[in-house]
């Protein structure tokens, strides 16, 4: 009697460990969904824009993506002025405006952008920070489509809206322009 409660007792415990084991080699679907979402950012560079007055960061496409960005990035602001030009190549270009605290700035975009009459505009992406759309002369005999991105990033208690040139951009530099705008956050190391 003594012999077959020590084996069940044992068995108990080995189908514990057993079930424990199977438990920890699972994964968790929180950190399944994390990884779906995650921005791979190999062909980037991080920017540090301390130094012209923007205490941030922001990724920008390097030599390896493919869209002529092989020079040395540029950005253009006047001392004391709140726009930047952030330029790599002739292709990528990126303008960022400080609002300070107006934060009203998508809502008039969007009220903006479907009172124009001369272009065919159709949205492709449109999340609560920013709108990525294609755009088409209405009045033209030739199909040129321009794509066009749109952001608003509310960072350090101040907002900062995004555009790409507004001649507009490839589909190809316009995938870069928001994965770049996505990546702009608070420098955690300030120059």
């Amino acid at each position: 009697m003594v012999s077959l409660k020590r084996y069940f007792m044992k068995s108990k415990f080995f189908f514990l460990i057993v079930l424990c084991a199977l438990f920890s080699c699972s994964e968790k679907p929180s950190e399944e969904k994390k990884s779906k979402t995650q921005i791979d950012y190999y062909q980037f560079s991080e920017m540090n824009l301390a130094s012209v007055g923007i205490p941030a960061t922001l990724m920008i496409p390097n030599e390896t993506a493919g869209i002529g960005a092989s020079f040395e990035p540029k950005i253009f602001h006047d001392d004391g002025g709140f726009k930047w030009h952030i330029n790599v190549g002739r292709h990528f270009n990126i303008l960022i405006e400080d609002y300070g605290d107006y934060q009203y700035l998508m809502p008039e975009f969007l009220r903006r952008i479907n009172t124009k009459d001369i272009f065919n505009i159709e949205v492709i992406e449109k999340s609560n920070d920013f709108i990525l759309y294609k755009r088409e002369l209405k009045a033209s005999s030739s199909r040129e489509i321009t794509f066009h991105f749109y952001g608003v990033k509310y960072l350090n208690g101040v907002y900062y809206e995004f555009t790409n040139q507004e001649e507009g951009d490839s589909r190809k530099v316009i995938d870069f322009i928001v994965k770049s705008f996505l990546s702009f956050k608070t420098s955690s190391n300030p120059i």
